[in-house]
């Protein structure tokens, strides 16, 4: 992974009107200066090979997902001005290895950082090496479809999705600063999940594979059968279509960007997603990709009472 950020643009160079959402221009610490209830968003990498989010209010921030190792981890997180030790808890889609790596709950325990589960993933959790002991440290925390708080000033709620055996859960994080909607490896957007992610200011959600790429690809067809299935990933139009629900169920100009994760390296083509999301201009001009390698720049939100004041 590259030491600076990626010089990542929306997916069509256009002008910004009056949208609350921003990039920080390389290297800068968007805390500084900035109004205290600053909500930001930076995804550490996106892909097969790991993911991670980070939700950053003020000096407190949690991870969503945390598919790289915590060395490297911690790594990323000092080039985005934070560290393990800045993290209130981590939440969890899935226990896939890519989502959530084994070697987690030594350096959990460490710095006693809270790990937060679907109850349908909580027994996956306790089988991997280090999950009884986070369980006896209280660091094990596993959720239902009911509302918590992973940090102060956050609430979290969720929605259950398919995929894979156990499925994975998407997330929405409320704050009095803006919200986020989260949802990765699914097969397919129902109905819950739009209704779900209505109205958010930020939407981060996967555009995963191009279907003619996968056909043609020379991985063997049971994976792409899966990929390809209810219970596997969004293509790029799914993901359009799942973008298009949720806009159109949202207040006027929501979200104001739209970032899209776990882009296939072997099935998958930035060219593809601009050809896919170039449909709409207005939706076009709000989109992030996210890379495997490099990190985004800090996307914020805030509120429009607050930057008035300043």
């Amino acid at each position: 992974m590259s030491d600076k950020p990626s010089n990542q643009m929306p997916l069509f160079i256009s002008p910004r009107q009056s949208s609350l959402i921003s990039v920080m221009p390389s290297g800068t610490d968007w805390a500084v200066g900035k109004p205290c209830g600053a909500l930001g968003v930076c995804v550490l990498g996106s892909g097969s090979g790991g993911n991670a989010t980070v939700l950053r209010i003020g000096k407190t921030a949690l991870l969503v997902d945390a598919g790289f190792g915590p060395r490297t981890t911690d790594k990323w997180l000092r080039e985005a001005g934070l560290s393990l030790s800045s993290l209130e808890a981590i939440c969890l889609t899935h226990l896939d290895q890519d989502h959530f790596r084994p070697t987690w709950p030594k350096t959990l325990l460490k710095f006693g950082i809270p790990v937060y589960v679907h109850n349908s993933h909580y027994a996956d959790l306790m089988r991997i090496p280090g999950g009884a002991e986070l369980r006896d440290a209280g660091l094990a925390r596993s959720f239902n479809s009911s509302p918590f708080g992973p940090m102060p000033g956050v609430t979290a709620s969720t929605v259950r999705l398919a995929h894979d055996r156990a499925g994975t859960i998407g997330y929405r994080f409320d704050t009095e600063v803006g919200s986020i909607g989260y949802a990765t490896d699914l097969g397919h957007a129902p109905p819950e999940l739009i209704q779900h992610l209505a109205g958010v200011d930020l939407l981060c959600i996967e555009s995963n594979y191009d279907e003619a790429m996968t056909h043609a690809s020379a991985r063997p067809d049971w994976i792409n059968r899966r990929n390809m299935s209810d219970a596997g990933h969004l293509s790029n139009e799914q993901s359009f279509d799942a973008v298009r629900l949720i806009a159109d169920a949202s207040p006027d100009g929501l979200p104001h960007d739209v970032v899209l994760l776990h882009r296939s390296s072997q099935c998958n083509h930035p060219a593809r997603v601009r050809e896919v999301f170039g449909c709409d201009a207005d939706l076009a001009k709000r989109v992030t990709l996210t890379e495997q390698r490099s990190r985004t720049r800090w996307l914020e939100v805030y509120n429009s009472s607050v930057v008035d004041a300043t």
